[in-house]
């Protein structure tokens, strides 16, 4: 039995990154949380896709461009799966809208929030991911390496 390789392991990981990284970009733009169980369900089709990914997608281009389409998906995910009560997160919040907490808004009504913030805040998480899962992989490649070199010698 062949040791699993160190992109294997971390690819669940970066999975769970991706999906808490998106979640936290999303709210802080001023979109609503979707239910948990949407959530977990993100995090495990994003863990599965990671898996899937980890043997194909190789340098930091790659990994890039999976990490920003991986972000839409969950930006158009959280969206259709979010709470009635849009524009409540950290930048763009009700304070000075007018609008109260019972209010909800109609079915085509905007969000209220700023699809350009929505925009950067996914693209920071998707370069944050890039950042993080390269730099670990990097780290747990260089540790397994001195422990083979250890071992032979």
């Amino acid at each position: 039995m062949s040791a699993i390789p160190v992109q294997d392991k971390w690819a669940w990981v970066s999975g769970l990154l991706a999906v808490g990284l998106g979640l936290a970009a999303h709210m802080a733009a001023g979109g609503s949380a979707p239910a948990i169980s949407v959530v977990l369900g993100f995090a495990a089709l994003c863990c599965l896709a990671a898996q899937l990914l980890a043997r194909w997608v190789h340098g930091p281009l790659l990994l890039l461009l999976a990490s920003g389409v991986a972000q839409q998906l969950l930006h158009l995910g959280f969206v259709a799966f979010g709470g009635y009560f849009p524009a409540t997160g950290l930048v763009e919040h009700l304070h000075g809208t007018g609008q109260g907490l019972g209010d909800v808004p109609a079915a085509g009504a905007s969000d209220g929030g700023s699809p350009h913030i929505m925009l950067y805040t996914h693209m920071a998480a998707a370069i944050l991911t890039l950042v993080v899962t390269a730099g670990v992989t990097r780290l747990l490649n260089r540790a397994s390496l001195r422990a083979t070199e250890g071992n032979t010698a």
